[in-house]
């Protein structure tokens, strides 16, 4: 390859890791519920991205494909991540940012509902989190998760309808306004 064109390919990456980095890392943060370890994640993705490169062939959007990477490189790393998380212990619950404003009454009441959907989410089957995290967080249609996930159309409506089932059944008492009659949220 000559030089003129392994430095255009440098340029190209390093605007495709720009326009990307910040959702991937988004990404990645959310399936392995911890910031460092997705920063990590997100070297190895774009580190994956450069040497398949010439493999992309158009099918399908780049901004998938990209994704597809992401989500591969985590499965690849879950048992390690899960294996740390148990040695040392730690929380998966994120810290808080600085910069929060709000009255505190306010910003106490919906930490804490935010914290109790996060341990909801958290406690999900993976079968059921990971497609609700695409779906719920990142805002891919249920098309694309099934493309990303390799299941059916249909078997992620199902997972994720379970999944908000019961995440609402802990989030939401029984006896709450919010919930609908057998269980389903409003």
């Amino acid at each position: 390859m000559p030089p003129e064109s392994r430095e255009t390919d440098r340029e190209g990456f390093r605007r495709l890791f720009e326009a990307h980095r910040t959702a991937v890392h988004r990404l990645l943060a959310r399936l392995c519920r911890d910031a460092d370890r997705a920063e990590d994640l997100l070297q190895e993705t774009f580190a994956t991205l450069w040497r398949k490169r010439d493999q992309f062939r158009g099918e399908g959007s780049l901004e998938g494909y990209v994704r597809r990477i992401a989500y591969r490189t985590f499965l690849n790393a879950r048992t390690r991540i899960e294996r740390a998380r148990r040695e040392t212990g730690l929380s998966a619950e994120p810290t808080a940012r600085e910069g929060d404003v709000g009255a505190v009454g306010d910003r106490v009441d919906r930490d804490a509902t935010l914290a109790a959907v996060r341990r909801a989410v958290d406690a999900l089957p993976d079968a059921w989190r990971e497609p609700f995290v695409l779906f719920r967080y990142e805002g891919l249609s249920c098309r694309d998760v099934a493309e990303m996930l390799d299941l059916t159309p249909k078997a992620v409506e199902l997972r994720l309808r379970r999944a908000l089932e019961a995440v609402t059944a802990r989030v939401l008492p029984a006896g709450d306004p919010a919930r609908l009659p057998h269980g389903r949220p409003a």
